[in-house]
């Protein structure tokens, strides 16, 4: 799995500008010289790539796929880096050109290893304004003055736009990468990359997570009782299993047969249309960890999931008439904030 990747080794970069604008690219010949900062800067982009909410599983497509063709060498090969990694920069640089809601920045390759294996970052770094100061001296008369840069790049704490960490692809992979794109009918998606989205355990959790929500939220608008009890059951096949029945998840959950149907529909329009799911587990539970309940429109819980487990210090009363009362008992401390 290419996510939850906590440490890894950089052994080359390849960094090359492209100024759209100036209609100028200069294409590096010689890989980056990786000091301590310089290799801080890109481990900890690459590391934050790998953790983004935002990242989707991939699959480059295409009988022949310039892209995945040119990084399967490097990563058999590591003496194929410079030359291929060159070809995938003045690639990106013509898709960037033939693109008008393109922007300048500078393109990285970044060769990097982790427990899962090898893989290839790329990553474009768009231009930012910046400001530094500048010392002018006129005989003598010192003066500090401001001048604006364009060509800024991303700092450490900033999200890129546009990341590819590729992995070597097999016949039998479900995917080849994980993909940042915030624009994701651009030409970074589809021009360079040529690739297909695909999912993964983690955005089958998310979807079914999502869904089951919303869907509470209007099937159950005046029936608390009953949407906490569909909440709670999603929960825990989440939290506790490593696949979902959908079948059996809308048999347990619901009578109605037109809301079995329509809650079917809604997790196929998402893309969910097979009935056992891989679910992942470990992002459930570190998502679920904490509840915010919203209760009439004018009260917010936050509570984690032990507490609301514990029935000396939270309960859920149902009435009888779709309605609920909500106790939080022995308390012995608040505050307000």
């Amino acid at each position: 799995m290419m996510r939850n990747i906590d440490e890894l080794v950089i052994h080359k970069v390849l960094l090359n500008v492209i100024d759209k604008e100036n209609n100028r690219f200069i294409n590096c010949n010689a890989e980056v010289e990786l000091s301590e900062e310089v290799y801080e800067y890109f481990e900890k982009h690459i590391l934050k790539c790998f953790k983004d909410e935002d990242a989707k599983t991939a699959k480059l497509s295409g009988d022949r796929n310039i892209v995945r063709d040119l990084c399967d060498e490097i990563l058999k090969d590591n003496e194929f880096f410079l030359e291929n990694g060159r070809k995938i920069a003045h690639y990106i640089y013509k898709c960037i050109c033939n693109d008008e809601m393109s922007s300048s920045g500078d393109f990285a390759i970044c060769l990097v290893e982790a427990q899962n294996g090898k893989f290839l970052a790329l990553m474009k770094l768009d231009f930012n304004s910046c400001y530094s100061h500048y010392i002018k001296d006129n005989e003598g008369d010192i003066s500090i003055n401001i001048a604006k840069s364009q060509t800024g790049l991303p700092s450490v704490a900033q999200k890129l736009q546009k990341v590819a960490i590729i992995k070597e692809s097999t016949c039998n992979d479900n995917y080849h990468m994980l993909l940042i794109d915030k624009e994701s009918e651009g030409y970074f998606t589809n021009s360079f990359l040529n690739c297909e989205f695909v999912r993964d355990s983690r955005e089958n959790t998310k979807i079914i997570k999502n869904v089951s929500e919303n869907f509470a939220r209007k099937a159950f608008k005046d029936n608390a009782h009953e949407a906490e009890k569909f909440r709670n059951a999603v929960t825990d096949k989440l939290r506790n299993e490593d696949h979902i029945n959908i079948e059996k998840l809308v048999e347990e959950s619901f009578h109605d047969d037109e809301i079995k149907k329509e809650y079917k529909s809604t997790l196929a329009s998402e893309g969910i249309k097979e009935t056992d799911v891989n679910i992942d587990r470990e992002w459930a539970e570190k998502k679920l960890k904490r509840k915010r309940l919203k209760v009439d429109k004018d009260i917010e819980l936050y509570i984690d999931n032990e507490a609301y487990n514990n029935k000396d210090k939270f309960q859920i009363k149902r009435n009888g008439d779709g309605t609920i009362d909500i106790i939080i008992r022995n308390v012995k401390n608040y505050m307000e904030k």
